[in-house]
């Protein structure tokens, strides 16, 4: 499937199978913690978070997901999701159902391919997500963080220097397990620097260089 950015020779997925396509409107959910599984999700348009709620109510932002990529493999374990994917805007997500990508039948294969390459580039995003958290100062949390959707926007084909983040800085604070407050410092910081300019949730990298190799 060219939407996750998987490419082998000889597939036959996109002439061979067909999905149905869930549209969300912003604030609703693809699936909810403790759902049965029912397949996975592939985002075709828009951005998405996946949250944790814990039992004393606090929700934690594990990660943020585009264009191409895979939502729900968390409940492939025990036949539940872990986490809720709430869309940050509206979206189109492609259900891939679970009885297909199960199934015994030989097209099937190639759904299984397609899933392992995508698990596989989500291990290496979180191992990624793991050094930015374990960094000491908020100011390069927020850099790298910024660092990493830059990179994210340019997969899809925009631009990379100039882009509208579709989550809420208290979404990254979770996320970054930093507070609301903090993270609006380090983006100011990063303003007053020239490094990055801020308007909002608008995003101009001034210099990319000096993002990359910026350590506070």
């Amino acid at each position: 499937m060219s939407l996750i950015g998987y490419r082998a020779p000889g597939t036959t997925l996109q002439s061979s199978l067909k999905f149905r396509i869930r549209r969300l409107r912003a604030g609703q959910s693809v699936f909810v913690m403790g759902q049965l599984f029912g397949g996975l999700y592939v985002v075709r348009l828009g951005a998405l978070k996946s949250v944790i709620t814990h039992t004393d109510g606090y929700e934690h932002v594990t990660s943020f997901s585009n264009r191409g990529d895979v939502l729900g493999s968390d409940g492939v374990c025990d036949g539940h999701y872990w986490c809720e994917a709430v869309a940050l805007n509206d979206c189109e997500v492609i259900r891939l159902p679970a009885d297909i990508i199960f199934s015994s039948d030989r097209s099937s294969d190639d759904v299984e391919r397609m899933l392992y390459w995508a698990s596989s580039r989500e291990v290496t995003r979180e191992q990624a997500a793991i050094t930015v958290m374990h960094t000491a100062k908020s100011e390069v949390r927020v850099a790298r963080f910024i660092l990493a959707q830059s990179e994210r926007f340019a997969a899809m084909g925009c631009s990379a220097s100039r882009f509208t983040l579709p989550m809420t800085r208290r979404d990254i604070g979770s996320y970054l397990s930093l507070t609301l407050e903090t993270v609006s410092r380090a983006f100011s910081t990063l303003h007053q620097l020239g490094i990055i300019h801020v308007s909002s949730r608008d995003i101009t990298i001034c210099s990319m260089d000096t993002l990359r190799t910026y350590e506070g």
